[in-house]
């Protein structure tokens, strides 16, 4: 059985396979998430919410701060339900996480305690972009 590196950021998510932790990287699956590329006013309506409390009256509510985190806790989401169902495949037994660090957050918030029991290390690091050498020298 292999080990699994996730490479991954809030619109990008590599995953790679290698036999043993000096052994050749393959990348094996790539994800990406183009919502959490767009700017807000794209991913919100014109006009902010507003909420009436009947104590203290009303306040509006701060869709642009929060849409763009909407969208990577939902990617992260995605990416975990891929992971579970490698795990649950039997196709590593080791998983390695190197990610943005607030992405890496929101993954350990989608993780059930299967999967987080097969972490290895994790580093919160955004090496999406990198090559091979670079992911590899942080796995040492």
């Amino acid at each position: 059985m292999s080990n699994w590196i996730v490479v991954a950021n809030a619109t990008r998510a590599r995953i790679f396979e290698a036999s043993a932790s000096d052994s050749e990287m393959r990348e094996i699956e790539t994800l990406v998430h183009p919502e959490s590329r767009q700017h807000e006013g794209d991913l919100i309506s014109d006009h902010a919410g507003h909420v009436y409390n009947g104590t203290t009256g009303g306040h509006s509510i701060d869709r642009l701060h929060t849409a763009k985190q909407q969208e990577a806790d939902e990617f992260a989401r995605n990416l975990c339900d891929t992971l579970e169902h490698g795990r649950n495949s039997g196709r590593f037994h080791k998983l390695y996480l190197i990610a943005a660090p607030q992405f890496l957050g929101l993954l350990r918030k989608h993780m059930g305690k299967p999967l987080q029991d097969t972490v290895g290390h994790e580093f919160a690091k955004d090496l999406t972009m990198a090559g091979e050498a670079q992911i590899r020298s942080m796995m040492r």
